[in-house]
């Protein structure tokens, strides 16, 4: 029934596991706006191959009331629907399940009220992908089974999102995420009841959002267009069996079925064979936004993608395995982007391991996670040099919470962010509050990167490998110095004392002694 251009192949060719001839599980959990979705793919050493699929419609966004705050009956059907996917998942390694949340977790301003029970009943962690990494993880999916598809725009309407992204082969080049999709769209159509005027201003509103990021996405900069979702694949399916798509959707074949909706004139009486229940509830949704794409961007001809954010997840999985974890080399792409001084990085980041391996122990920050934000905050502290020194600490705390940093979740941003911005000087703690990760540890890795800058700030080439760093307790800290390396180092002896002052106003000890 689909269309076979761009042609299909096998997904990911990797290597073995080390250690491993067996055929390795992973599982990808996509918690979206309007249904959530498990897939289960085998990874045997050469290609990933989907093997089993779950989806639930939670329509988790039309739990958003008017100031963003989930309902309890919404988080309930939610967690039920996780209740189903954990027994699924129990016995695949958790090291290769990917759990991620889209539109309606990055909305809502209470979404640990259903993270923090969502990870106790999956046993694993739970990702709020920021808007454009969740466009990334579309592409991804999409390219890789579609690889010939050339130059092109792949569009995936969602329950609380649209995102839209242009690349060529495996790479993206622009990537947006807009506030438009299949369950917040219901509010333009009272009563569910599809008339003309509501109909249009559903189109209208999306129209609007559409028209800001146009000038990326018109119809010369592409070859092909690809729907990647659940709801464009749902209208190709009515198109084709009311005898109007032949192997992709037009705008004439839109025209025709927005008539038709109109003709309806209610939600409850959509009867349209191929169109399952689950879908009747925001189908006049779907076509109105994609009716809006097709309009704005002029889009002659739409293909039905064979793949998604899940299988974009699936492959990162695979990468990962094969040791190639996409965030530092997006951390060295940013270093390069904004001109970081990239061998004084290296330099605090050395000085910050030999702290870190002396007190990771007694500060309970073992967890690989932490060194990662040690690394990634040494490497990006300066980033904001790039619009000035002054208030350098907030212009790069800004970059990093702001920026595209494709394999980030938004909570993993947030975090990293408030690590950088307390770089040095006075200390905002507060900052480190509502955070994914725990205030304490948080903390313990703010004060090595403090103390790795501080000691680095003449930027000359230095070793601290003859200090002492001992931890006496969560909140004191001693640092045992030759008297002949102070003797040398005035300017860092002089630098010590003021970051003492700064630690003391938080009841955080900093204690130096000669030796």
């Amino acid at each position: 029934m689909k269309d076979t251009m761009p042609s299909k192949q096998s997904a990911v060719a990797a290597k073995t596991p080390v250690g491993s001839s067996a055929v390795t599980q992973f599982a990808a959990i996509d918690l979206g706006s309007n249904s959530f979705h498990l897939a289960i793919a085998e990874f045997d050493g050469h290609s990933l191959r989907v093997i089993g699929r779950i989806k639930q419609k939670v329509q988790l966004a039309a739990g958003l009331d008017a100031n963003d705050f989930l309902s309890e009956e919404s988080i309930q059907r939610g967690l039920d629907c996780l209740t189903l996917f954990a027994e699924r998942i129990r016995d695949i390694d958790r090291k290769y399940v990917t759990v991620v949340g889209t539109y309606t977790l990055r909305k809502a301003k209470n979404a640990s009220s259903f993270v923090k029970p969502a990870e106790q009943l999956l046993n694993h962690s739970l990702d709020i992908l920021p808007g454009r990494e969740e466009a990334r993880l579309i592409y991804d999916g999409v390219s890789h089974n579609h690889p010939d598809l050339g130059r092109a725009l792949v569009i995936d309407i969602g329950g609380g999102s649209t995102e839209i992204i242009l690349g060529e082969q495996f790479e993206p080049e622009f990537m947006d995420s807009l506030s438009i999709g299949c369950v917040t769209s219901k509010k333009f159509f009272p009563d569910e009841r599809i008339t003309e005027e509501n109909f249009t201003n559903a189109v209208i509103n999306a129209t609007i959002q559409i028209s800001d990021v146009k000038k990326f996405y018109g119809k010369l900069s592409w070859e092909n267009c690809l729907g990647a979702s659940g709801s464009i694949e749902a209208i190709y399916k009515v198109l084709y069996e009311l005898g109007l798509a032949q192997g992709f959707i037009t705008f004439e074949n839109l025209k025709t079925l927005r008539h038709k909706l109109i003709e309806i004139g209610d939600f409850n009486k959509i009867a349209f064979s191929g169109l399952t229940d689950s879908r009747k509830s925001t189908f006049p949704c779907g076509v109105a936004i994609l009716y809006g794409l097709f309009e704005t961007l002029d889009i002659d001809k739409m293909h039905i993608a064979d793949a998604s954010l899940r299988e974009g997840i699936l492959l990162e999985l695979a990468e990962e395995l094969k040791g190639n974890d996409i965030r530092h080399q997006t951390v060295y792409s940013l270093m390069n982007r904004f001109n970081i001084d990239q061998e004084h990085a290296l330099q605090v980041k050395q000085s910050a391991q030999f702290i870190f391996d002396q007190i990771a122990d007694l500060w309970s920050i073992y967890d690989p996670i932490y060194k990662n934000y040690l690394d990634w905050a040494c490497d990006l502290h300066e980033i904001g040099l790039s619009i000035s020194f002054s208030k350098l600490r907030m212009h790069s705390s800004y970059i990093i919470q702001y920026g595209d940093m494709p394999g980030f979740s938004q909570q993993t941003k947030d975090s990293l962010a408030a690590i950088v911005a307390n770089q040095k000087k006075k200390l905002f703690i507060d900052y480190l509050d509502e955070k994914y990760d725990p205030q304490p540890a948080l903390l313990a890795i703010v004060r090595i990167l403090r103390l790795a800058i501080l000691f680095n700030v003449k930027r000359d080439h230095h070793n601290i490998h003859n200090l002492k760093f001992i931890p006496q307790g969560k909140d004191s800290l001693l640092i045992q110095i030759p008297k002949d390396w102070a003797d040398e180092h005035q300017l860092v002896i002089a630098e010590l004392k003021r970051e003492t002052d700064y630690l003391k106003f938080h009841q955080l000890s900093l204690n130096i002694e000669l030796v």
